[in-house]
């Protein structure tokens, strides 16, 4: 699906979603760095809450994005990314999967397309064509993830809260809570905190709160600042931070009819 930049953007400024880029010093100029005819992408299940930012040109693909996340990167339509993340520069998702335990990964034998359609027109004959199931699956992204520089995704996998991925990493494999994680493929660097700090963490689940709670807690020790947030939520002092995010549904509604496919 598509919208034009001009029609967008009323919406990027009542869901506070900020398009940054030169120029670009206030909410009310979200999305003024790009043409005003400038399309923008989204899929059927976009669901990109306020108070996210898409820096450069990410902002011409939206996706599902959580409160408090920012991107570098166009976000692929398999990512689903939740709050606090960090995503640098350079972030891809790996192609199609070919059948290598097959005597040939070529896709002439299971996907054949115009190439392959034009060899049978051509020669007059007809390929057989071998079942090929594989389908890509949806990628995770926790909470408060760090993303480096021009790092590779495999598909179906789960990236834990609290995970850092180093740059120029390969990973095909799910990524724990609160592990650093780097190479070729990725592989565990070390563990972020001792394991009774992630317990805490992960049983405070801080990103599910409002920031004006949130940094009245002590950030610079993981520790402390579990136990206040914990405290804070046993007392009913903290609450979490309930965000209404932008959807296609909102933003067929907004066109007054479906938006273009595409």
């Amino acid at each position: 699906m598509k919208i034009a930049m001009s029609q967008l953007q009323p919406l990027l400024r009542e869901y506070r979603i900020l398009l940054a880029g030169r120029g670009v010093d206030s909410m009310e100029k979200t999305g003024d760095s790009y043409a005003p005819d400038a399309l923008v992408n989204y899929e059927a299940d976009l669901a990109l809450h306020p108070y996210t930012t898409f820096w450069g040109t990410t902002g011409l693909a939206l996706g599902r994005m959580g409160a408090f996340s920012y991107t570098h990167s166009r976000l692929h339509k398999s990512l689903a990314v939740g709050r606090f993340t960090s995503i640098a520069k350079g972030l891809s998702v790996m192609g199609a999967r070919h059948p290598h335990e097959w005597a040939s990964t070529s896709p002439v034998f299971y996907n054949q397309q115009l190439l392959a359609q034009a060899y049978g027109q051509d020669r007059g004959v007809v390929l057989n064509s071998t079942k090929f199931g594989y389908k890509a699956g949806k990628i995770a992204i926790g909470n408060d993830v760090w993303i480096g520089e021009k790092v590779t995704l495999g598909h179906g996998i789960s990236i834990g809260d609290g995970a850092v991925i180093a740059s120029n990493s390969v990973v095909t494999k799910d990524v724990a809570p609160y592990t650093v994680v780097g190479g070729v493929p990725a592989r565990v660097i070390r563990d972020r905190f001792e394991p009774e700090t992630v317990q805490a963490l992960q049983a405070s689940a801080w990103w599910e709160l409002a920031p004006e709670d949130l940094t009245r807690c002590d950030v610079r020790s993981p520790d402390l600042f579990a136990a206040q947030v914990l405290r804070g939520r046993e007392h009913g002092q903290f609450q979490p931070l309930q965000t209404q995010p932008l959807t296609a549904e909102v933003i067929s509604e907004h066109l007054g009819t479906p938006a273009t496919a595409g």
